[in-house]
C-alpha cells in the first residue's frame, strides 16, 4: 500500500475496503488515461515533491476559484454518470484527473455495486527550491445490483483535521450545475418523519438521520435537475455552525447527496 503523507478528504475509500474487502477494476491499465495522481507519485510511489491542499497547520480551509472550480466540475461528472450520460469505466479511461475504483464484494458470484471516484489536480507544480500543491475530492456512487443504473452518489468536505472546509458557494455556483431550489429542512425533520428522502439503497431516511456521519448534518437544500430526460435529486448539507436560516441558498456546505430520480 502506497504511503501518502497527505490525507485526502474523503474516508469512503477506506470504509469501503473494510466493508468489501478487495478492490477490483475492470478496465486494462493500457486502456486507461495516464493519471494526474500517478503524476504526484515520485519514483517510490511516495508523494514528496508536493504538499495537500489541506494540512495540519491550518484551523480551515476555504476553497480557491481553482478548487471551486474542480469540484463543480466533479459533482457535474457524478451527475453525468447517474443520469446515464457516461459509465465510470468511460471515466476512468478518459479522464486524466479521475481515477475509478469498483469495489468487489467478498462474495465473487455477488455484483459490484459500490465504486468510489477520485478526483486529483495540480494547484501548482514544485521548482527546485519548494514544494507543489495538490487538491483532492472523493465521491461514492452506489446502485441497487449490476443491472441497473448508478443511483446514488455523495460527497463530503469531512477531513480527518476536523476543521471546516468553506465551500464558499454562490446562488451562480448552482445554477452552473443547472440545480433549482425545491425545499429546505433539518435533520429533525427526517427523524420525525416530516421529511422521507432516501439517499441511499441501503438504508432510508430513518436510518440516514441516526449515522453518525450523515448526523453531522443540520440543514439540508434540496435541489432538482434533469440531464437527458432524467430526473435528478440533490441535496445539500450543512453543519450547524455554517447554516444561516435567512440564506436561500447554502453559502459553505458539508455534504452532498445525488439521486437519479425524483
Amino acid at each position: 500500500m502506497l504511503k501518502r503523507k497527505a490525507i485526502p478528504l474523503s474516508l469512503l475509500a477506506i470504509i469501503a475496503i473494510i466493508i468489501s474487502g478487495v478492490i477490483t477494476m475492470n478496465i486494462n491499465d493500457e486502456e486507461k488515461s495516464p493519471k494526474t495522481k500517478d503524476h504526484i507519485l515520485d519514483k517510490d510511489g511516495l508523494i514528496t515533491k508536493y504538499d495537500s491542499f489541506i494540512s495540519e497547520r491550518m484551523n480551515k480551509k476555504k476553497l480557491t476559484p481553482i478548487d471551486k472550480t474542480q469540484l463543480e466540475s466533479f459533482l457535474k461528472l457524478n451527475l453525468d454518470i447517474l443520469s446515464g450520460l457516461i459509465t465510470p469505466e468511460e471515466v476512468d479511461r478518459t479522464n486524466i484527473n479521475v481515477d475509478v475504483k469498483l469495489w468487489a464484494p467478498k462474495l465473487l458470484t455477488a455484483p459490484i455495486i459500490s465504486a468510489t471516484m477520485t478526483n486529483t489536480y495540480i494547484i501548482k507544480e514544485p521548482t527546485s527550491s519548494t514544494k507543489g500543491v495538490y487538491g483532492e475530492f472523493s465521491s461514492s456512487i452506489l446502485r441497487k445490483d449490476d443491472k441497473a443504473p448508478w443511483e446514488y452518489s455523495s460527497l463530503s468536505m469531512l477531513n480527518l483535521y476536523k476543521f471546516p472546509i468553506l465551500t464558499d458557494f454562490e446562488p451562480t455556483d448552482y445554477a452552473k450545475l443547472n440545480l433549482k431550489l425545491v425545499d429546505k429542512f433539518l435533520l429533525s425533520n427526517l427523524e420525525n418523519q416530516a421529511q422521507r428522502i432516501d439517499f441511499s439503497p441501503t438504508s432510508n431516511y430513518k436510518e440516514f438521520a441516526s449515522s453518525n456521519r450523515n448526523g453531522l448534518n443540520y440543514a439540508f437544500y434540496k435541489f432538482i435537475s434533469t440531464k437527458s430526460a432524467v430526473p435528478l435529486t440533490v441535496v445539500f448539507g450543512v453543519q450547524e455552525d455554517q447554516y444561516n436560516e435567512h440564506e436561500i441558498y447554502p453559502k459553505n456546505w458539508y455534504y452532498v447527496y445525488m439521486k437519479r430520480g425524483s
